[in-house]
């Protein structure tokens, strides 16, 4: 009895210490585009995408003053882009084709997720 209490307390732990990264994380599904973002805001930080569908994803990470990086994201794989936050004050990622709302990316927020405009 005492080992399952032990292993539920270490898999709850495990849990609360994955909310935040050092990386924001876009995972995008069928149904929703997921972010994790990092905890403190950085000068240069790693926007990881990831594409769990089963279709090609053209997507850009864009801020107030425009586009900063268009890239396309084949199906069932990721992509990691190095982003400086010095010259900028927001960051958005946008998936393009299909059309998807833009998502800003946000530091010191828990995991959240957007979901298709209907």
């Amino acid at each position: 009895m005492k080992t399952i209490y032990l292993l539920i307390s270490l898999l709850s732990f495990s849990v609360l210490a994955q909310e935040f990264t050092g990386s924001f994380v876009v995972t995008i599904t069928d149904q929703n585009i997921r972010v994790t973002s990092p905890k403190k805001k950085v000068d240069t930080v790693s926007v990881i995408v990831k594409n769990d569908t089963f279709e090609d994803i053209r997507s850009e990470l864009s801020s107030e003053k425009g586009v900063i990086k268009r890239f396309n994201l084949k199906s069932q794989s990721s992509k990691s882009i190095e982003i400086s936050f010095k010259k900028i004050k927001t960051l958005f990622y946008v998936s393009v084709a299909p059309p998807f709302q833009a998502v800003e990316l946000k530091f010191s927020q828990r995991p959240y997720a957007i979901p298709p405009k209907k």
